[in-house]
């Protein structure tokens, strides 16, 4: 048996790894024990002929703090980079043509994205504040109240394709949507509390001393968003053990034991950053409600489909990319142009495109071939833009369970959780499935979990050799 571990990360991906640099940072022995054979989940960049293509996501926002500050204690301040100028345009799908996403009053009214009727109830936002929800209230009711059915249907409808890969009608307002919803709670609306938090963001990084990042709009990093994950992994060395599947946990005197595919860990603070489903496997043994509240997760499959071309692509516009919500004759949930987005994404003159499908509306799209799902894109881009050339290079990366989704009942499901955790002492969970999507909310549980445990130790008495962990 080897030697107890102060703690145990069970989970390689984006939340696993920003916790167990955090705990390392602090000092606090550290272990890593992830299944598959390569860290960092989702988020990786791979070289392919010359293409940089992204596993999962590729951008964030300068307002994630959370991979900010990683990123920064990594060392990889100097390599995070921002978007080229021409991604400040984006577009939406909608009858048949893609529209640009008006980003001014002017672009408002010159839009062909809403009819007149729909800008004017979407002007109305900010003097309906007496109307708010309640904590059952869906998406699509939500969003509906604040902008009207058009409105509703097409922006929020078009996010939550990109975002959610979801369903509008069963994701959870407060749940999917926290912010919006707490500026409707707090300031009877979405446009009034956002300048208000933008208001107050400010004040309090001069209050803590901090300037906002010197740059606009989305971020990534030398190299691919892959750099981040790839660096924390480097970084944690020997503390990492790939290829090494836990099997099953068990309670003992002080802590935990973790059987795994070689051999057995015991360690005083255990956290489980996996997805969902192997989330509740673990759990199942230990607490069988705690189980069942995440196994009520559901989780979107998603195909992506990256598309290389030799030559710049002249249909292609410069911009992000598009969104499609349903109903509007195209297949794909979106499309984004990397190469138009960062400029190393492709061998000199090429182009990238990359492709979303699936989603909780069309999961068998996950069962067709590599050419049908290129297909689908190919077919999706000739309609909207015109292209006519053939791909160089057509790569597909499945995900079966790609995108949780906070479907009503979730921030009940979330609170059960908590309590029956509580008889768990010294187990956390951390994963973008708790509050949150997105990269930035993988990386701030992971965080959290990380500043838990260091409160747990301390708690605890601190072992031979342990120091002050109270900044984790």
């Amino acid at each position: 048996m080897e030697a107890e571990r102060q703690a145990v990360v069970v989970g390689a991906g984006p939340a696993g790894l920003s916790c167990a640099w955090r705990l390392m940072q602090a000092g606090i022995d550290v272990e890593v024990l992830e299944a598959q054979a390569t860290a960092g989940g989702n988020v990786q960049t791979m070289e392919v002929d010359g293409f940089r293509l992204e596993g999962g996501p590729h951008t964030f926002m300068p307002s994630a703090d959370a991979i900010v500050e990683v990123a920064r204690e990594a060392g990889l301040a100097d390599k995070m980079t921002a978007s080229l100028p021409a991604a400040k345009k984006r577009f939406i799908v909608r009858q048949g043509r893609m529209r640009v996403v008006f980003g001014g009053p002017l672009s408002f009214l010159a839009s062909r994205l809403l009819s007149f009727r729909g800008k004017l109830r979407l002007l109305q936002e900010p003097f309906r504040t007496r109307q708010r929800g309640d904590p059952t209230d869906t998406a699509e009711r939500f969003f509906v109240r604040r902008f009207g059915p058009e409105a509703a249907r097409v922006l929020a409808g078009a996010f939550i394709s990109g975002v959610y890969a979801g369903d509008i009608s069963r994701l959870s307002a407060p749940a999917a949507f926290p912010l919006f919803w707490r500026f409707e709670q707090e300031h009877g609306s979405m446009i009034r509390g956002a300048m208000k938090h933008r208001r107050q963001r400010r004040a309090e990084l001069a209050a803590a001393g901090r300037k906002p990042l010197p740059v606009k709009g989305l971020l990534s990093f030398s190299g691919g968003l892959g750099t981040l994950t790839a660096t924390l992994a480097a970084k944690l060395g020997p503390r990492l053990h790939l290829d090494t599947p836990v099997r099953g946990l068990a309670r003992q005197a002080g802590g935990w034991r973790v059987e795994h595919a070689g051999g057995s860990l015991d360690c005083r603070a255990l956290v489980l950053a996996v997805p969902p489903g192997p989330a509740a496997s673990l759990l199942e043994p230990l607490d069988a409600e705690a189980a069942g509240a995440v196994t009520a997760v559901p989780m979107a499959p998603v195909a992506v489909v990256h598309l290389g071309f030799e030559r710049r692509c002249a249909e292609i516009p410069d911009g992000f990319g598009f969104l499609a919500p349903r109903g509007q004759g195209v297949r794909s949930l979106g499309v984004l142009f990397p190469s138009r987005l960062f400029a190393d994404r492709t061998p000199p003159g090429g182009e990238l495109l990359t492709a979303f499908i699936g989603g909780v509306h069309d999961a068998g799209a996950l069962a067709l071939d590599d050419g049908p799902l290129a297909d689908i894109a190919l077919a999706d881009l000739r309609t909207l833009t015109g292209l006519g050339r053939e791909p160089a290079l057509v790569q597909v990366r499945r995900y079966p369970e790609a995108i949780p989704q906070l479907v009503c009942g979730h921030l009940e499901r979330m609170e059960l959780l908590r309590q029956r955790l509580h008889d768990l002492p010294g187990l956390l969970l951390a994963g973008n499935y708790l509050q949150g999507v997105g990269l930035k909310d993988a990386v701030a549980s992971g965080v959290a979990a990380a500043r838990e445990v260091a409160v747990y130790l301390q708690q605890r008495g601190g072992g031979e050799g342990e120091r002050d962990h109270g900044d984790c």
